[in-house]
């Protein structure tokens, strides 16, 4: 046994030493054999529409109808699972401020179930599993409260829009706050509501995924003291760029459906990020403060890219030869596209081909 041990150590050893190159080089090639027809991934980075209070819904309409014409079957977005944000609820010591910021409460909709979070995020998969062709709209209706005292308020959302308007009334499990929580008409845009679920309802999908994690978070306690401020001043000093003023204008610019419609397109065309996540990750790992604060804020973020990425692994696999749309911050989709294709059986869309004309 110590001989096979030592065996397995030199030969680790031997691999470390291997030239840097060999870490771009997935593990079974550039292009394994797969059974099948390969995964089509598409990371759609977006603005977070609730920083632009001024824009109108049905400026969304281009976009959406690109998007549903590609014919999506599994979509994902940046938001916390139900599961994870009850990790949090039972655990505030670590995590209640990401709670407070993450998380609507769902504790409403489980008492008027009668539930918990676990139990009704059992209970949506059981329905799905035996789901029929043509549910009916009480069905619909359960569904959607289902979703919502399991914490998964996209999920609720898809079923809301697949429901007819009339059919949008509390009857079935369905109660008057959940109402109030669905009708979005006179909340602020959600990438998560009005793109994501918007699509997945006019795909003829039943729900979405929730994949962003927050549970990193807890990285914050091993922060040297001043870190707070060393990043106020590092996020600043990105801020006061022409790079970031240009981006701001262009933005500022958008005043139709079109005009965002190709802000979308340019922002997700090939190296569109670089510029900024070299400024913004690359400069933080390279900052030169003696107490490191940088590469523990780009840590930070390749932990939670890390983690998130995985949740869409875990959402595609029973979905094997897929169209999957992921739904994620810009800056997120260098990370996403990049460990995409890390994966065997996954080939990564080019967002011209689906946003072009």
């Amino acid at each position: 046994m110590r001989k096979l041990v030592a065996l397995l150590l030199s030969t680790a050893a031997v691999f470390a030493g291997a030239p840097a190159s060999a870490q771009y080089t997935p593990p079974l090639g550039e292009r394994p054999a797969v059974a099948g027809p390969r995964t089509q991934m598409l990371n759609l980075g977006s603005v977070h529409l609730s920083s632009h209070g001024d824009w109108q819904r049905t400026w969304l309409a281009p976009l959406n109808a690109k998007l549903v014409a590609w014919q999506p079957q599994v979509v994902t977005v940046e938001s916390l699972s139900g599961a994870q944000c009850e990790l949090m609820r039972q655990v505030p010591q670590r995590y209640a401020e990401a709670y407070e910021h993450y998380c609507p409460d769902a504790t409403g909709f489980q008492r008027a179930l009668k539930t918990t979070q676990a139990e009704a995020e059992r209970d949506a998969a059981a329905v799905l599993a035996e789901w029929p062709a043509s549910p009916t709209p009480a069905q619909r209706r359960r569904l959607a409260m289902l979703f919502l005292a399991a914490g998964d308020r996209p999920s609720a959302q898809v079923q809301w829009l697949r429901l007819a308007v009339p059919e949008r009334i509390a009857e079935d499990g369905l109660t008057e706050a959940a109402l109030k929580v669905l009708d979005r008409s006179q909340r602020a845009m959600n990438e998560s509501y009005d793109i994501a679920a918007a699509v997945a309802a006019a795909s003829g999908l039943e729900r979405i995924h929730a994949v962003d994690d927050h549970t990193a978070v807890v990285l914050g306690d091993a922060y040297p003291e001043g870190f707070a401020d060393w990043q106020r001043t590092f996020f600043q000093g990105i801020r006061d760029t022409p790079r970031f003023a240009a981006m701001e204008a262009a933005w500022s610019a958008v005043d139709d459906g079109d005009s965002l419609l190709a802000a979308y397109r340019d922002m997700n065309a090939p190296g569109a990020q670089d510029a900024q996540i070299r400024a913004d990750f690359g400069g933080a790992f390279a900052d030169a403060a003696p107490e490191r604060f940088g590469r523990y804020y780009a840590g930070w973020w390749e932990t939670r890219n890390l983690r998130m990425v995985a949740n869409i692994r875990e959402a595609i696999t029973p979905h094997p030869g897929a169209r999957v749309l992921n739904i994620v911050g810009a800056s997120h989709k260098p990370w996403y596209d990049q460990w995409a294709r890390q994966m065997a059986d996954v080939e990564v869309v080019d967002a011209r081909e689906v946003l072009g004309d």
